[in-house]
């Protein structure tokens, strides 16, 4: 009697597994399908990603070596640089035509005598 009991417990935990798996297969399953239609937009995210990477990576060069300006820029190079709000103390090296404004009071006192003297011109 024993042993027709213990066989009993065994093929229903037995039926029970069977059955477990095959509604965790049936869940990835429906997971697999969304993840397919998914597929063109996680390609579409992966572009944007190199894309925004390589950018990021053409301005920290652009950065490091600016442009030097040529002939047809000569009359600019003499202006007044442009404010720039700046959240460093001292910045590591010049960019050439950026003044650094060190708070917005300053970029405002600056926008104001720059429209000034627009409109006085």
């Amino acid at each position: 009697m024993a042993a027709t009991l213990t066989d009993i417990v065994i093929i229903a935990l037995l039926i029970g597994s069977l059955g477990y798996g095959w509604y965790i297969s049936r869940k990835v399953q429906v997971l697999m399908a969304a993840l397919k239609q998914l597929e063109p937009l996680v390609q579409e995210f992966s572009s944007a990603v190199d894309k925004t990477e390589e950018s990021v990576h053409q301005l920290k060069l652009n950065l490091q070596d600016p442009p030097q300006p040529s002939h047809a820029d000569a009359p600019f190079a003499q202006e007044d640089d442009e404010p720039l709000f700046a959240t460093r103390r001292a910045p590591a090296h010049k960019i050439p035509g950026v003044q650094v404004v060190r708070n917005k009071q300053d970029l405002v006192r600056r926008f104001f005598e720059t429209s000034r003297a627009d409109s006085k011109a």
